[in-house]
């Protein structure tokens, strides 16, 4: 699992440069950004909504020989307080995701199918690709002995892929701050855009977060025959019938009081305890 210290160590968890749960699946995971401008995702949250064992899935990522390279380990600000949970990088949950399987809900089960189909189209359309090949499938190439381009075209693309690399080595710290720069002038024009339009802010979506989640945990608690991925995900789809949304990021600003005291009303009504907790679900470090 990386960390500053090691690609596979497991030292001190990272702080993300800022944090935001953004819908996926149909369900809400915990995206973060790493120092060096690198965006993860959640695994503990894709598990919980693509209906996924977590520790299985985690003994996979650490046993594959590229993936494991995309962990990463983050200290985050949840309901619970700040804590250490495991990310994979967004460039790697595509490889990831190919060799899912596992018991899920209709809808999930039909867009990973539809996800995985296109995947594996589009890798076989690269690799062609990188032959001059056609790319329409198999039938459309005429002799069998022009798949002798394939060993010379993988041979050519490892000398490419080491000068990349070696050219990105060099060029990285020249852009990091100027990329920086750019992401917090987007960041403040997004958060201007979003007030303007009514849209949630990123501190309202990350506060929303964190009390769904504890909402969710509460009733994992309570409700022993309810796993708690399935739980999380009662909670999440309870909050958008509620307020007639797809995404819970499309709930009107205007009604953020309303949400979050939904959201404590429920959970009051569940445990008999208040549900307090500081508006910090934004957290920028830069």
């Amino acid at each position: 699992m990386s960390t500053q210290t090691s690609p596979q160590g497991e030292s001190t968890p990272l702080h993300p440069r800022e944090q935001l749960p953004v819908t996926y699946f149909g369900g809400v995971v915990l995206a973060v950004r790493h120092p060096d401008g690198t965006i993860y995702l959640s695994i503990r949250d894709l598990c919980g909504v693509i209906g996924l064992n977590r520790s299985s899935q985690m003994r996979r990522l650490r046993g594959h020989a590229d993936l494991h390279l995309g962990l990463a380990l983050f200290l985050v600000q949840t309901a619970g307080g700040t804590q250490a949970q495991e990310f994979l990088a967004l460039e790697k949950v595509p490889a990831w995701l190919l060799g899912v399987t596992g018991r899920t809900n209709d809808e999930v089960r039909d867009k990973l199918r539809y996800l995985q189909t296109y995947l594996v189209r589009e890798v076989y359309a690269a690799f062609v690709r990188l032959a001059g090949l056609p790319e329409q499938g198999s039938r459309a190439i005429e002799d069998l002995d022009d798949l002798r381009r394939m060993e010379t075209s993988l041979t050519g693309l490892a000398e490419r892929q080491t000068q990349i690399e070696s050219s990105q080595d060099r060029a990285r710290d020249a852009w990091r701050d100027l990329a920086a720069q750019i992401r917090a002038l987007t960041d403040r024009l997004t958060t201007i855009e979003q007030q303007t339009e009514g849209a949630l802010t990123r501190r309202q979506r990350g506060h929303l977060y964190q009390l769904v989640q504890a909402w969710g945990a509460a009733k994992a608690e309570r409700e022993p025959r309810m796993t708690k991925s399935a739980a999380f995900q009662t909670a999440w789809v309870t909050l958008k019938v509620r307020f007639r949304v797809a995404r819970y990021e499309d709930i009107p600003a205007a009604r953020y009081r309303e949400a979050v005291q939904f959201v404590q009303d429920a959970y009051r009504a569940l445990t008999g305890t208040e549900l307090l907790l500081p508006e910090q679900g934004d957290l920028d470090l830069s």
